[in-house]
């Protein structure tokens, strides 16, 4: 009995799972891109052109079809010089300054198992992706970039003001980026502008401006990255740092019993921290400054939001992403996580927070001398006894 119960379950489940349909496909689709930005008026004979290839997993249907759709007018604003819009593959020539975007679908078909005896019924479905603001095509505006090295700062702004309001350039960064040189050196000349009264408030939107429109790093280009280090440096040591003391190599809160310059001090060097998350593109470097400044301050519900949050992201970070961030972008971050470390042992009384955030930078700065002797003498290298 028991041999005929086993051989009538057997049969049982092989009739049930024929008249079953087959589980329905799962494919996925995703794209490369050979640049996101191109200069139209480059001078190294470099190609205005980018690739784009599909890339569709089946799991287990077939791909029939893809279509590539680019925003703007194929023959005015690019034009296609390699496969087509309708393959895998495709290589467009860009003519015109703008921020472009895609969509990719692709077709696919799959058979469904009918019930026994049944013929196999075809199905078609698509996926799609979406690509929003992946392609910069802009100009290296050479007559601005003479104006700030001949350091004409009042024609800079006049100049770089005319692109900004040039329609194909109102989602491009370069104009503010020039605009915000423009501004900083008529604040460091003490120039007398007609128009802004307030130039360094003018340079701090210009750069946040760009910032905001910098999807595919035109902020990364030498010239461009080297200025703009070059100012978030002395914000960083006048309004940040200057308004801190310093202890054993690394920044602390205002010391003193004086609670006037206690109250002024905390204040400038927060506002100071706020200011350069909008002119960092990478924001995360300043965090956990702010976040022990604000503990300091009584601020407890926002320093311990941001410790939460971004303790995890530090510990997130990827080489590129250091490789990306600017110098000072660096050194803040150092600063800050030096300070957060300290002020979270005084809180709970163990090293556990700060060695998360510690052992997250090791590798960023491994070379670095006075974070890794911070490390070893006050934290023994995170290592526990």
């Amino acid at each position: 009995m028991k041999i005929l119960s086993s051989t009538l379950t057997l049969i049982f489940q092989v009739l049930f799972i024929s008249v079953l349909p087959a589980q329905k496909p799962n494919p996925s689709l995703s794209f490369t891109q050979s640049e996101k930005l191109i200069f139209l008026d480059n001078e190294n004979g470099k190609k205005n052109s980018i690739s784009f290839k599909s890339i569709f997993k089946p799991d287990g249907c077939k791909n029939t079809s893809t279509l590539w759709e680019f925003s703007g007018i194929n023959g005015k604003d690019w034009k296609v010089i390699g496969g087509s819009l309708e393959s895998d593959e495709v290589e467009l020539e860009f003519k015109k300054v703008g921020v472009y975007s895609f969509t990719l679908t692709a077709i696919y078909t799959y058979s469904l198992e009918q019930k026994s005896g049944e013929e196999e019924e075809e199905e078609e479905e698509e996926i799609g992706i979406e690509a929003e603001s992946v392609i910069t095509v802009t100009k290296n505006l050479d007559e601005l970039t003479q104006l700030h090295a001949d350091s004409n700062y009042l024609k800079l702004v006049k100049k770089a003001s005319t692109y900004l309001v040039k329609p194909e350039f109102l989602e491009d960064p370069t104009p503010n980026i020039f605009l915000a040189k423009g501004y900083y050196g008529i604040y460091k000349k003490e120039l007398e502008d007609p128009i802004v009264d307030d130039p360094l408030s003018a340079t701090l939107d210009c750069i946040s401006a760009a910032m905001e429109l910098d999807f595919n790093g035109v902020y990364d280009v030498s010239i461009h990255r080297i200025w703009l280090n070059h100012f978030q440096k002395e914000w960083l040591e006048t309004e940040i740092l200057g308004n801190l003391d310093e202890e054993e190599g690394y920044y602390i809160p205002y010391s003193g019993n004086d609670k006037e310059i206690k109250m002024e001090r905390s204040e400038l060097s927060l506002e100071g921290c706020e200011i350069y998350a909008s002119i960092s593109k990478n924001p995360i470097a300043v965090k956990l400054l702010e976040a022990a400044l604000r503990y300091n301050a009584k601020d407890t519900k926002t320093a311990n939001q941001i410790w939460k949050t971004e303790i995890p992201n530090i510990n997130k970070l990827k080489d590129e992403d250091f490789e990306n961030m600017t110098e000072t972008d660096l050194t803040v971050l150092k600063y800050g996580a030096m300070l957060s470390s300290v002020k979270l042992t005084e809180i709970s009384s163990t090293n556990t927070q700060a060695c998360q955030i510690l052992n997250g930078l090791k590798k960023a700065f491994e070379y670095d001398r006075g974070f890794n002797a911070f490390l070893k003498s006050r934290y023994n290298n995170c290592v526990e006894e």
